[in-house]
Order: structure tokens, then C-alpha cells, then sequence
């Protein structure tokens, strides 16, 4: 958790620091404690079940899973796009183009997720949220899988 928690606020303070430059260091540090102390609760996650929920509800929703090919190919959720994290800033053009339609990240662990919901947020992705624990909490929780 620690490790996702440091590698987040790398992005985020590389993120602001490029959106920001030139900004004096007080006003960077006023930047990210700004953008840091906003942010949700549930630190844009969502929950295997209420994912689970969403999608047999009917909810409009998409399914990005930034693993590799093989990884997805192993099994996926349901209805899932495949957009591997390391090509995802060239692969915009398969997200959706509604900026506020719920998206939901997955990929093995969370890690990688993060990294995708937080790219999807500073691109002005409003809705994004990366699974609790990933494809691993998905398939111990017992959700379908499809292989």
C-alpha cells in the first residue's frame, strides 16, 4: 500500500509540477496539499461487489483493464477494453468520449490501476476509479471471469 501511495504522489507532484512550471516552490507545495486534501474518501476506488452490482444492474459503465495482453487473455471482467498502463497516453481514442461516464480500472493488483485512474483524472476524466485489489480480489471474491 505504500508503495502505491508513493508511487501516486510521484505522479501527482511530476503532474502538477509540469502543469504548474514555472511555479515557486511555496506555490507548488500549496498546489498539492490543495489537490492532495481534496480528494475523496474512497481515494477514487470502487469495490469489487459494487462493481459487481453496477454491471448486472445495467449500468453504463466501461471496463478498462491496463494489463498486458497476456494477463487479460488469462481472464478479464466481463466486457472489459483492453489498454495495456504503458500504452494508454497513445490508446485515448478507445476510451470514451463523454468524459463523465463511469470508468472503472482493473488491473492485477491495483497498482497499475492507480496509475490509470490518476492519468484519466488529469486528463478530465470526471468518474474514474480504479477495483479494490484488482483481478485478484475480483477472482477470490468469486465474480465472473471470462477467459
Amino acid at each position: 500500500m505504500l508503495r502505491k501511495a508513493s508511487g501516486l504522489l510521484g505522479i501527482i507532484i511530476l503532474a502538477l509540477a509540469a502543469l504548474a512550471a514555472p511555479v515557486a516552490a511555496a506555490d507548488l507545495k500549496e498546489n498539492i496539499h490543495t489537490f492532495l486534501s481534496a480528494l475523496p474518501a474512497d481515494f477514487e476506488t470502487v469495490a469489487g461487489k459494487t462493481l459487481a452490482a453496477k454491471q448486472q444492474s445495467g449500468e453504463n459503465l466501461f471496463v478498462l483493464d491496463v494489463r498486458e495482453p497476456d494477463e487479460f487473455k488469462a481472464g478479464h471482467i466481463e466486457g472489459a477494453a483492453n489498454i495495456p498502463i504503458r500504452t494508454l497516453g497513445r490508446s485515448l481514442d478507445k476510451l470514451p468520449t463523454d468524459k463523465s461516464m463511469p470508468i472503472a480500472v482493473v488491473c492485477k493488483s491495483g497498482i497499475r490501476a492507480a496509475y490509470g485512474t490518476m492519468t484519466l483524472k488529469l486528463l478530465g476524466y470526471a468518474n474514474v476509479k480504479d477495483v479494490v485489489g484488482g483481478m485478484l480480489a475480483w477472482e477470490k471474491d468469486g465474480y465472473p471471469v471470462v477467459k
